[in-house]
């Protein structure tokens, strides 16, 4: 005898308040999304204020951002870069303008005085958009090229003169004590540039490394960093980077500049506040 099969979730009806992040309530005005449509056009985005806070928000319907919904939607690549770069394009709007508190994507709420009470038990959303203004994040991968590396620092000289299994070992050997050199120099160089970068920003954050099929790049990432910039270091920080792709270029390394963004590493989201 086979158990039923759990039927699916029931979709929710009606609308909610889709929160894209926090900014102070005085330092914008609603003009600054006249060109947006949100994650769901064509609704507007709006303010919903509480005192000197305001949310980014607009309203969803709960047929496609409800829970249920939108657990099975994140499934649909095309539905989530679309509703993804929405979000983006609302944030980057808003950081233009004002300090800015990204809220993850997806972040829902039943009603606008939910909204307004977030705001008011989260305090220390306050002191966060005083610590970032004036600020954005500045992303920096690097890339290391093996062949390149190997290039430089490969021996041939003893596997060459060498014939038949004997020259088979040397060649063994030489890999083996390459590839130990590249781990050590891979480790050294992301340690050296991240430390090189924070120190050219307010801060840093060293995140995981991502495998080549989800960079796009070629090469092996050896730094995945986030970096908290002032508006007018931009500069100096960029040149920061210059100065290590100079001098780690003859090794095979690439060093890649994304940005900029709301600060999404600096912050805690709504629900850690």
């Amino acid at each position: 005898m086979t158990s039923p099969a759990t039927p699916p979730a029931a979709r929710e009806s009606g609308s909610g308040w889709y929160v894209y992040g926090v900014v102070p309530a005085a330092q914008v005005s609603g003009d600054v999304f006249a060109d947006a449509s949100g994650v769901h056009p064509p609704g507007h985005v709006v303010f919903v204020a509480d005192a000197d806070l305001a949310a980014i928000a607009s309203t969803v319907p709960l047929s496609e951002f409800g829970e249920a919904a939108i657990a099975e939607n994140l499934h649909d690549a095309a539905w989530l870069e679309d509703k993804v770069r929405a979000h983006e394009a609302v944030l980057e709007a808003a950081l233009a303008r004002a300090p800015l508190v990204p809220f993850r994507f997806g972040t829902i709420y039943r009603n606008d005085e939910q909204v307004r009470q977030m705001l008011r038990e989260h305090s220390g959303l306050g002191e966060t958009l005083e610590r970032l203004q004036g600020t954005f994040e500045l992303g920096v991968k690097a890339f290391l090229d093996a062949a390149e590396f190997d290039r430089r620092h490969g021996d041939e000289s003893d596997a060459a003169q060498a014939e038949g299994g004997r020259a088979y070992l040397l060649r063994k050997q030489r890999d083996r004590k390459l590839g130990e050199a590249r781990s050590s120099f891979a480790a050294a160089c992301a340690r050296d540039s991240h430390e090189a970068l924070t120190a050219a920003a307010e801060d840093g954050r060293a995140n995981p490394l991502q495998r080549l099929e989800v960079s796009g790049r070629a090469g092996e990432m050896i730094l995945n960093g986030a970096y908290l910039v002032r508006t007018e270091r931009e500069e100096a920080f960029r040149e920061a980077v210059a100065a290590l792709e100079s001098t780690y270029r003859g090794d095979g390394v690439r060093y890649e500049v994304t940005g900029p963004w709301p600060a999404y590493n600096f912050v805690t989201t709504d629900s850690e506040q």
